[in-house]
């Protein structure tokens, strides 16, 4: 493991300050952005040219699109011009302040932990933070999974819980209700971020990753006190980290040495750990300090949210599957985040072994399985 690098943003960023979280949103004046010199032909005209947004360039133009006025040619120019070019800071901070000032507000008894992918890796794999969560809450990990239909992969969290079984239509409160009842409850952004209607078409016409696939994780609507995320985009892992960081959070960003938004062995794996407003990089090999067998993306490739549904009940079931490690490998890395079932002060490869055999425990008894059940039929119970 590489000598972890820490800095310290106690003192907060720049960007961080531009950034309100959904709780602190609850008591926000609703929304009028005036911003007179600021249009989407000055938006795209600008990107063009190869300058960057600045934050509150960045807040008008998702405002204006939440709000539905925004043309889909223009937003789809702006977004792929965007993301060609980098996505910078001030353009995340400033996303993701216009986003969460849409947001239905969650709030759940439980300090929770959430895992989530970025998505936009184009590996197209099983729904593997989606198991994670699954096995870390059996585990006794309270998870608040904040998640969507498919954007630009074949299935999305909501799409793999759905063809579970597990309802989608749940009212804010009767999704807290549920992780008080069960320890684990599912936030659909569609009932969470319902401004994202206006976003979701573009997104899929558009097919490739955009600032959405970063705001999602930064926008969970419990305002999880633990994260474990998974960042396709290793540049912007770092930015992420310190977003959390800034806010209060612990936990961890992740991008595995393949690029992908999973914590999976398939090599060494980069890591920015945050808490107590620091920020700390380094790299974790589960190959060397787990002594996992590697895989390749082909043994994590998924399909249809059918598929994918099965896959998590073969795993569930105990059945010989290939993604089986790398499931418990994510996890583990929310059962790290959330440190109250491990040593929180061991290095993180120890952390990450004690973590990995509580998750195999988890899945080997039967207790996976069970939650997984016991969560659908009590979601079940709370539909109108």
């Amino acid at each position: 493991m590489r000598r972890p690098f820490c800095v310290d943003h106690d003192a907060g960023l720049d960007m961080c300050s531009l950034l309100v979280f959904p709780r602190l949103c609850v008591a926000a004046t609703k929304r009028g952005v005036v911003m007179a010199d600021i249009t989407w032909k000055s938006i795209l005209t600008k990107l063009v040219q190869g300058n960057h947004l600045t934050a509150e360039e960045s807040e008008w133009f998702v405002d204006d699109l939440m709000k539905g006025n925004a043309n889909p040619a223009a937003v789809g120019a702006v977004l792929a011009t965007q993301q060609q070019l980098g996505l910078t800071a001030d353009e995340i901070a400033g996303a993701a302040k216009a986003m969460v000032s849409h947001a239905v507000p969650l709030e759940v008894n439980r300090e929770c932990t959430d895992i989530v992918g970025t998505g936009g890796d184009g590996a197209h794999t099983v729904n593997l933070s989606t198991m994670g969560a699954v096995i870390a809450a059996a585990a006794g990990v309270t998870i608040v999974k904040h998640g969507n239909r498919a954007a630009s992969s074949k299935c999305g969290a909501a799409d793999c819980l759905e063809a579970l079984g597990l309802p989608l239509d749940l009212k804010p409160q009767a999704v807290a209700e549920v992780a008080d009842e069960v320890g684990i409850t599912f936030a659909f952004a569609k009932t969470f971020h319902p401004a994202m209607r206006f976003v979701g078409p573009v997104r899929a016409a558009l097919g490739v990753p955009c600032v959405f696939n970063v705001l999602g994780p930064l926008t969970n609507p419990a305002t999880p006190k633990h994260m474990a995320i998974g960042c396709a985009n290793r540049a912007m892992s770092p930015i992420m980290a310190a977003v959390y960081a800034a806010n209060g959070q612990s936990g961890m960003v992740y991008t595995s040495n393949e690029g992908l938004d999973e914590m999976a062995p398939t090599g060494p794996i980069s890591v920015w750990e945050f808490k107590d407003g620091k920020v700390c990089e380094t790299e974790f090999d589960p190959i060397e300090e787990l002594g996992l067998a590697k895989v390749t993306i082909e043994d994590l490739r998924g399909g249809e949210p059918d598929y994918n549904a099965q896959a998590a009940r073969d795993l569930f079931a105990g059945k010989d599957v290939p993604f089986r490690t790398t499931a418990l490998l994510n996890a583990a890395s929310a059962i790290v985040a959330d440190g109250s079932l491990i040593d929180a002060s061991a290095p993180l490869g120890e952390r990450f072994r004690q973590a990995h055999a509580i998750a195999e425990q988890a899945v080997d008894s039967g207790r996976a399985a069970a939650l997984l059940d016991e969560w659908i039929a009590v979601a079940s119970k709370h539909v109108d």
